[in-house]
């Protein structure tokens, strides 16, 4: 595409900036994919395409660099077989073999030059038209004298050839004769100021007008299209247009550039005047086109749909104000279903079904009416030939947006935001089985029914299920419900209808759009090709461009090639990175991206596909690269590090051995000196607790032989004392014989008082050792005796019974009595042991 900033390049989805001559592109002949010429200010050349698919210009102006005072605008290209032409106001220069040609006309300047069949015109200002022979000009024609006399375009007919004029419309030059053409067309023309022309294949024409926009004719002038700003133009000035050879015809306005897919066989209307809003149900019946909008009920005749026309004519019909969901023509009724109610049209007459607000849908049952309202389902029923409302359908609640009558007495129903019913009606329509398919447990949102074929569908915007009679609910299916790509069609309830064996009609936001079904023998089959854009290889630093068959560094594994079916919207890709791999799901993204992609060969498998319609493969080929640590070198390399990190490791292990057996030998050094003081210290240790027990022991026997030794001497004493006594009583018997016999009684009194006395050394000894013992027990059981204390000392040293009755001087019976005694005081029980219990005091 020519423009001020260079060559634009749009494939449908994405524009590209080549820039080349210096000036402005004024004029573009596009001769494949791979070559095209521009002509610009003072400038003109060819275009070709590099490895990497973008565009490079070579200019072929001779003058380029020596202008001097030559200022030429290159308007016009025409390729006359083998040559490409170069049309400026002053000269034409011939491109031929690869040579530059000028050809100086005798008249300028040049008013424009227009390629017709194998024949190049050349219209000069106020002097006629000329056709080029060779390398001169031939007349063919001069202008009409006082006529303002502009060409803009030539086509040619079986009459002739038909010069399109500016201001003065269309032209028949046929047996050297110029007539005027007057017809419908011609005076449109004259008043929408002609400013390019364009051939659309061998049967019809486009013009491009100053005031009204785009016109499209027949060649016998019969007006197709008029499109302008009412339908979706830009502007109403169209400066230059352009027919492809996918059928699309490109027009340049003052606003920019816009593009009619005229192969399409879809036929958009939007509201652009608010004319009758966005439509949501239509109907055709009698040749009348009835179209329910969120604005209300329109109509119009089916032939002034026809895009001929300004713009297109509805009529609201009165009474019908406000949203209109569904039109269902039954018993000769055109029926409503409207944001207010039911209502049916009958010619004029409008006539309101009762007040249940909200229909979404109407359908027919037996001999009712059911409708889908805001909340629940309404029964109509016709008696003496007239509908009435007759009731409301039990136990199904919710805005049933969607009513299917399924068999004899099967009724779906669609409820949004909770789910499927499936319900089983009895003669009295009541629902006897209902079976309840929740919302949630499908796969995407906007569920919608689909009775096909007999069976019941529900598709979703992600997954299409089919209802199993046996398992008695949805399951995924293969099953595809095709749409064709309409541009904003509605979604959720808004479906496509049937209005007829030709057209189908969809709901679009702001307007609506009308699809003719073509018969297979109608159909123009387009070869469509599948185009490699753009192969980029980068990483978190750098992009690069690549080519297919080349070598991609290791450095920029990550690819993203980007392919494309030129000017197509309705396409979906898929690929497959190697032959021994699945095809990825069809996608429309056209971009594919493979990331951290190892050494190796690969070859890319890409392909297309349009309606059902899979185009060829396209094969990529290339190879990601070695990585450096991966070649020889670095191998070679890899082998002396190894050998230099054996040696080195080698090495550091003499080192770190001689290192170890330092600090081994350290380690038992301070080990021993360790151990040696260790031993040091238990030695004496245990030498402190000897000495402590030895002298423990030893003061124990001090204080034993001590109170042994005063035991010994109060003994000696008491003896001594005795004695003394005896020897008193003695000598005082032999002094007085008369006291003697009483003196001896006395002796004998004392002997034998003195061999009477206890000797109480046991005790007193036992009562010594034991008084930690016995302050132990005094303090737990402060009831104890002497005598208890002491027989707690006997007990704990092990005596028995026996032997504590003997040093007791009492019965072995009396001794058990005390023990028994004695546990009752200390709280023993039966079992418990003395020795045991005293011990662990």
């Amino acid at each position: 595409m020519a423009a001020d900033k260079g060559l634009l390049e749009f494939d449908g989805k994405t524009w590209n900036t080549y820039k080349g001559s210096e000036g402005f592109i004024r004029s573009l002949l596009v001769v494949n994919d791979s070559l095209l010429y521009t002509g610009s200010d003072l400038d003109f050349g060819v275009w070709t395409r590099n490895k990497y698919r973008a565009w490079e210009y070579t200019s072929l102006y001779p003058f380029r660099k020596n202008a001097g005072d030559i200022n030429e605008e290159f308007w016009d290209i025409h390729r006359m077989q083998d040559d490409i032409v170069f049309v400026s106001s002053q000269n034409i220069y011939l491109y031929k073999n690869e040579k530059i040609i000028q050809i100086r006309p005798p008249n300028i300047p040049l008013a424009g030059s227009f390629s017709v069949a194998d024949a190049l015109y050349v219209a000069v200002e106020k002097k006629g038209l000329f056709t080029l022979n060779g390398t001169s000009l031939k007349q063919v024609f001069q202008y009409p004298d006082g006529r303002n006399f502009e060409i803009s375009g030539i086509y040619k007919s079986s009459e002739g050839i038909t010069i399109v004029t500016k201001n003065a419309g269309l032209y028949r030059y046929a047996a050297e004769a110029l007539v005027s053409i007057d017809n419908p067309l011609s005076q449109n023309l004259k008043t929408a100021k002609v400013f390019s022309f364009e051939p659309l294949g061998p049967t019809h024409l486009a013009f491009g007008t100053v005031l009204k926009g785009l016109y499209i004719t027949n060649l016998d002038g019969k007006i197709i299209h008029h499109i302008n700003k009412y339908k979706g133009l830009p502007s109403n000035t169209v400066l230059c247009l352009h027919f492809s050879p996918a059928k699309k015809l490109w027009v340049g306005t003052d606003y920019g550039v816009s593009a009619f897919d005229l192969g399409n066989n879809l036929t958009y209307f939007y509201d652009y005047r608010g004319d009758f809003g966005t439509a949501h149900a239509a109907l055709l019946k009698d040749n009348i086109f009835y179209l329910g909008t969120n604005q209300g009920l329109y109509r119009a005749r089916w032939e002034a749909l026809n895009n001929d026309s300004d713009f297109a004519s509805f009529q609201l019909v009165p009474g019908t104000e406000g949203q209109v969901w569904t039109l269902e023509y039954i018993d000769d009724h055109l029926w409503i279903g409207h944001d207010r109610g039911l209502f049916t049209l009958r010619g004029n007459t409008l006539q309101s079904m009762g007040n249940q607000q909200g229909i979404w849908t109407i359908v027919p049952y037996k001999n009712y009416l059911l409708t889908g309202n805001y909340n629940g389902i309404s029964i109509f029923k016709k008696e003496n030939n007239v509908w009435n409302f007759f009731k409301k359908m039990e136990l199904i609640l919710g805005s049933c947006n969607q009513l299917i009558v399924e068999k004899e007495n099967t009724l779906w129903v669609n409820i949004p935001n909770y789910g499927i019913i499936r319900a089983t009606l009895d003669d009295n329509l009541y629902p006897t089985e209902r079976e309840i398919m929740i919302e949630n447990n499908f796969e995407g949102d906007n569920p919608y029914l689909i009775a096909q074929d007999g069976r019941i569908l529900l598709v979703t915007d992600q997954v299409q299920y089919i209802f199993d009679e046996r398992a008695r609910k949805f399951i995924k299916t293969d099953i595809k419900i095709y749409y064709p790509a309409v541009q904003d069609l509605l979604s959720n309830v808004y479906q496509p209808l049937s209005l007829s064996s030709n057209y189908d009609f969809y709901p679009i936001y702001n307007g609506f759009a009308l699809k003719h079904l073509q018969n297979s023998e109608e159909k123009d089959v387009q070869k469509h090709a599948l185009i490699i854009r753009k192969i980029e290889a980068f990483n978190n630093e750098h992009k690069f461009l690549f080519h297919p068959d080349t070598t991609i560094p290791y450095r920029l594994n990550n690819l993203k090639i980007e392919c494309i079916v030129p000017n197509r919207q309705d396409v979906l890709y898929q690929y497959k990175l190697n032959d021994g791999d699945e095809w990825s799901q069809w996608t429309t993204n056209n971009t594919f991206e493979f990331f951290g992609l190892s050494q190796g060969q690969y070859n890319l498998s890409v392909r297309a596909k349009i309606d059902e319609e899979i185009i060829a493969d396209k094969i990529i080929t290339f190879q990601i690269d070695t990585p450096w640590y991966y070649a020889w070198y670095a191998y070679l390399l890899y082998g002396v590090l190894t050998l230099g990190l054996l040696y080195l490791v080698r090495r550091w292990q003499k080192v770190s051995l001689l290192k170890q057996k330092k600090q081994l030998l350290k380690k038992e050094q301070h080990s021993l000196r360790r151990q040696a003081e260790k031993h040091r210290q238990e030695i004496m240790q245990m030498e402190q607790e000897q000495l402590k027990k030895e002298y423990e022991q030893l003061k124990w026997q001090l204080k034993n032989k001590t109170i042994e030794l005063a035991n010994k001497a109060k003994d000696n004493e008491d003896k001594n004392r005795l004695l003394l006594t005896l020897k008193s009583k003695l000598e005082d018997a032999q002094l007085n014989p008369a006291k003697a016999k009483i003196r001896w009684n006395e002796m004998q009194r004392l002997l034998d008082s003195y061999l009477d006395v206890e000797d109480k050394t046991f005790e007193i000894q036992m009562d010594e050792l034991h008084q930690a013992f016995f302050k132990k027990l005094k303090e737990r059981h402060p009831g104890l005796s002497n005598n208890d204390l002491r027989l707690c000392a006997y007990l704990k040293i092990g005596l028995s019974t026996k032997e504590i009755a003997e040093i007791l001087n009492i019965l072995p019976s009396s001794a058990f009595i005390t023990r028994s005694r004695l546990r009752k005081k200390l709280n023993l029980a039966v079992d418990e042991d003395f020795h045991t219990f005293f011990n662990a005091l």
